[in-house]
């Protein structure tokens, strides 16, 4: 099973403007850093920028650098730095020069030359900036609630700004000269409407979400990801010429069974690749932004993580994964039509439907709402057995069919996973990924208790061991599962989760602080709310099993909230388990990490299920 386990992953690719190399974020070596890979000869060589550990790298439009996203012990207060291909002049941008700002985020790169957009965030608001790197002169944008630069127009006269909390983030442009200042896209079809406008309104406004943005057309256009007016996202055209107004969207492509997830925009404008999330995997298309007209392309893998055309508009440079390979690069060159893979090298390290495929079974709530979740048997086993229901983080995000190590090796041991995706989760609608917040939140608690039902009711899962995990907003789903139906579930596992709402808000970084309050509600106005739905306060229900991990240097959801899930359950006089990594975040990245991390979940839930343990010494890590 380490074989699996210690599969190197690769991910944000980015091309060179020649197009001979793509860089992209690798973690062959243990741990994810720089790597670029020469197309014309499958060379390959790492960079080396320091030891916080690398998220995004970016190659500048001109070639002459690239911008790296790092953190620390992979916590939340990220750096960008920037080095030359070859490895030198390696040094951090910021908006301000000195001092701690909090973290700064790799937004993007303008259109030509070495000017990147980035963003800092501290304990008071979100600042944009542009940093030209070769100069070092920088002009701030403006600042706001979670900001992002979606883009920056090919004469740098204009930037696509988005700012808003979780769940209502809108766009507006400014003026780079100065005038006119912040100008909100806010705008619908309404009654006599221009020709060739939809029949129904297409608003960006404050209460629809817009994903990504991009200029076209010398900045006279933009192209927005959004669903605004709409149940799903989908692309929309904007004209944002200094003279058009008001500003009547366009939509360019959507679908009733699917999301648009991301897009990707060729340099001169002509054509988009768009990836559709249909209930969890990716299909692709390429869009002829002239005719309208889409020509459907199959990518080597369920699920697309990541899009981008090379420079010259030829390659589209995919991040793929699924269930049996791990996250990876390839490259699609469309003169050819070929597919290359560029990333990781060599054959993996098992054989051929080694790693199990799960199919979709989708749970019926008491309130009728359908909830999509992906089921892993063992292979050739039959009757209920038992099984692991696991809650994904977000809470707007998704479980999919992705090259997961944990559930392969929890499948090889006998315990099947139910990868849940309750009310909250992403890629099914606006109206889904709302229906958890605020108060809504009982309502997802109690849809852990109804897949449990519904796995126990069908035969597939053993009623006597149904266990319960999640990371992050899913370890709190977990924890809120297990003191809520303690008559449901044998165990738990709380992987970084929150156990007390006060606390959080609290302790948490005060931009996530600040975005989260739309999801979960207002630590002071809804106080009474956030502590009814805090687990902490019900511990004393706790019957099952606990395991607890988590990461010291995690300050998304800070290392207290660790040991009052801990605490509680020594309270309640349960059994106990807590793993601290001290050289980890939010996530676990180091692949020692991660090997300790899935031995010991799976050693500990399947000796509690009564499944037999292969003799192995006791992991270390906390």
């Amino acid at each position: 099973m380490d074989e699996w386990i210690s599969a190197t992953r690769c991910w944000s690719p980015s091309p060179s403007p020649d197009g001979t190399t793509i860089a992209f974020v690798w973690d062959g070596d243990g741990r994810p850093m720089v790597r670029l890979h020469h197309r014309a000869t499958g060379e390959e060589r790492s960079l080396d920028t320091g030891p916080d550990l690398v998220s995004a790298v970016r190659w500048s439009p001109d070639g002459a650098w690239l911008a790296v996203q790092a953190a620390p012990e992979g916590g939340e207060r990220s750096t960008v730095l920037v080095v030359r291909p070859d490895g030198t002049d390696l040094h951090p941008i910021r908006g301000v020069g000195d001092g701690d700002r909090g973290a700064v985020s790799l937004d993007r790169w303008a259109h030509t030359g070495s000017v990147v957009a980035i963003t800092e965030s501290d304990s008071e608001t979100t600042t944009a900036w542009l940093v030209d790197v070769g100069s070092e002169q920088r002009q701030r944008l403006g600042s706001g609630h979670a900001l992002q630069i979606l883009d920056v127009s090919p004469d740098r006269r204009r930037v696509l700004l988005r700012r808003g909390r979780r769940g209502s983030r809108h766009v507006g442009i400014v003026n780079l000269d100065g005038t006119e200042g912040w100008h909100e896209i806010d705008s619908g079809r309404g009654p006599g409407g221009p020709p060739g406008a939809v029949e129904h309104p297409v608003a960006i406004t404050r209460d629809s979400t817009v994903v990504a943005g991009r200029f076209v057309e010398d900045g006279t256009r933009m192209l927005v990801l959004t669903d605004g007016g709409r149940e799903r996202a989908a692309l929309v055209a904007v004209d944002v010429a200094t003279d058009a107004s008001p500003m009547y969207p366009e939509v360019l492509a959507e679908r009733e069974d699917a999301e648009l997830e991301r897009f990707a925009l060729r340099e001169e404008g002509t054509l988009a690749a768009l990836v559709w999330n249909v209930v969890g995997r990716s299909e692709v298309e390429l869009l002829d932004l002239a005719t309208g007209k889409p020509a459907p392309y199959s990518p080597p893998g369920d699920v697309v993580t990541s899009a981008v055309f090379s420079h010259d508009g030829d390659s589209l440079v995919l991040g793929i994964q699924s269930p049996d390979v791990p996250s990876a690069v390839w490259c699609h060159e469309l003169s050819s039509q070929t597919t290359a893979l560029i990333c990781p090298q060599g054959d993996p390290g098992w054989a051929p439907g080694a790693l199990v495929h799960p199919w979709l079974e989708t749970v019926t709530t008491p309130d009728g709402l359908a909830l999509p979740g992906w089921l892993y048997r063992p292979p050739g086993v039959m009757g209920p057995l038992p099984t692991v229901i696991y809650l994904h983080g977000g809470p707007e995000a998704q479980e999919r069919p992705v090259f997961t190590p944990l559930y392969q090796t929890l499948l090889e041991r006998g315990v099947a996973v139910y990868a849940a995706n309750v009310r909250g989760s992403s890629g099914f609608g606006r109206s889904f990924v709302n229906a958890d917040n605020g108060a809504g939140r009982f309502a997802a608690i109690r849809d852990v208790a109804t897949c449990a039902e519904h796995l126990v009711a069908t035969g597939i899962a053993d009623p006597e061991r149904v266990g319960v995990m999640g990371r992050s907003y899913g370890g709190y789903l977990t924890l809120a599962a297990l003191v809520n139906h303690p008559e449901l579930f044998a165990l738990g596992v709380d992987v970084c989760g929150m156990a007390d709402f006060e606390t959080f808000f609290a302790r948490t970084e005060p931009w996530i602080a600040d975005a989260a309050v739309g999801e979960y509600g207002h630590p002071i106005h809804d106080r009474n709310l956030l502590r009814e739905l805090s687990p902490v306060h019900r511990m004393d229900r706790l019957a099952a099993p606990l395991m607890v991990v988590h990461g010291r240097y995690d300050t998304n959801v800070p290392v207290h909230e660790a040991e009052l899930a801990v605490h509680g359950a020594k309270d309640a006089g349960v059994e106990v388990r807590y793993l601290l990594f001290d050289d980890e975040g939010h996530e676990i990245q180091r692949l020692e990490n991660r090997r300790t991390f899935i031995h010991a979940v799976t050693d500990w839930i399947t000796s509690h299920f009564g499944l037999d343990t292969p003799a192995r010494g006791e992991p270390s890590g906390g």
